[in-house]
């Protein structure tokens, strides 16, 4: 996947990573979809549902003779748990190796944003790369003019190398802020073959898509013990056969999971398969079932095993 392509278009002069970072739940997951205009990471009104660096590549954008390589972060957020000091770790990671940075905050927070910052702050401080501001979701905004004083705060937390306002969900903005990161790219040919559009497996988003619906069924009550296993994915049969374990901490989350008579996880299963069949573009057959894996956000041989292991500092990838 990382071989130069060979292109009958105009020859990529221009190619580089983009780390996405910020707090939980400002919109990184959406601009990055925005910006690729795929439905790759999962989305869901709770905060830190993105847990792993989720890479996309843009090439051409807008005809422009570039490639961006998009890594979306995890929220940097004070951890309480080994899954949160990972968490945090990945994001540090992903704008330490990254070409250009892009800092995403909520124009919702109004005036007290800028004070919220402080940690994300902290963590980029050693990040000689040029980083961007993009305030985010300002179609909650009542005035366009409401958003200058919030600039000039902002502004006066780090020299940025732009502040752009935009709001991913809506579109708004987004070819602006593209052009402008492509500006910022360094010189080079293209890192991937064009018709690459991530790095990671089909099993990853089948897993991810299963989490977005174990959030969407339970809401605030289970998941952030969640996790997500591929036990085993056939692809043989024309109905592909999938059977996924959902991680829980304690006996009782598991029964809220599960629900009575097993009504819940039918509703989650229905949700995800869904949800699935419309990401692979097929019908697939799927098998839950919930396993107790005791404080496994706090264990860190737990994390390894399903999959949260730390990639070396300074790695985008």
């Amino acid at each position: 996947m990382t071989d130069t392509p060979e292109s009958n278009a105009l020859p990529i002069t221009r190619a580089g990573y983009v780390a996405l970072v910020g707090r939980p739940n400002v919109g990184k997951s959406t601009l990055l979809n925005a910006l690729v205009g795929e439905s790759l990471s999962i989305v869901t009104p709770n905060p830190e549902t993105t847990r792993d660096r989720v890479m996309a590549v843009v090439t051409r954008p807008q005809g422009l003779p570039a490639q961006l390589v998009i890594v979306d972060t995890p929220g940097i957020h004070r951890p309480h748990r080994k899954l949160g000091e990972y968490m945090n770790a990945e994001a540090r990671a992903a704008a330490e190796g990254a070409d250009v940075v892009v800092m995403v905050v909520d124009a919702s927070d109004g005036h007290a944003g800028p004070s919220r910052e402080e940690y994300v702050l902290e963590a980029l401080a050693g990040v000689t790369k040029r980083v961007f501001l993009v305030i985010n979701k300002i179609d909650r905004v009542k005035t366009r003019e409401a958003l200058l004083p919030l600039i000039e705060a902002y502004a006066k937390k780090r020299d940025f190398a732009a502040i752009v306002p935009i709001a991913a969900e809506k579109d708004d903005g987004v070819g602006h802020l593209m052009r402008a990161l492509v500006d910022e790219l360094p010189e080079g040919g293209a890192l991937f073959a064009d018709d690459t559009l991530t790095d990671r497996p089909e099993k990853y988003f089948v897993a991810e898509r299963i989490r977005e619906a174990v959030i969407g069924e339970t809401g605030a009550e289970v998941p952030y013990v969640t996790a997500v296993e591929i036990e085993s994915y056939d692809e043989r049969p024309t109905v592909p056969r999938i059977r996924a374990a959902i991680h829980v901490e304690r006996d009782g989350q598991k029964k809220i999971l599960v629900g009575a008579g097993g009504e819940k996880i039918k509703a989650i299963g229905a949700r995800a398969r869904s949800s699935i069949e419309q990401f692979l573009g097929k019908q697939v057959f799927l098998e839950l079932w919930v396993q107790v894996t005791p404080d496994w956000t706090r264990n860190a041989d737990a994390l390894k095993t399903l999959g949260y292991v730390q990639a070396e500092k300074g790695d985008a990838k």
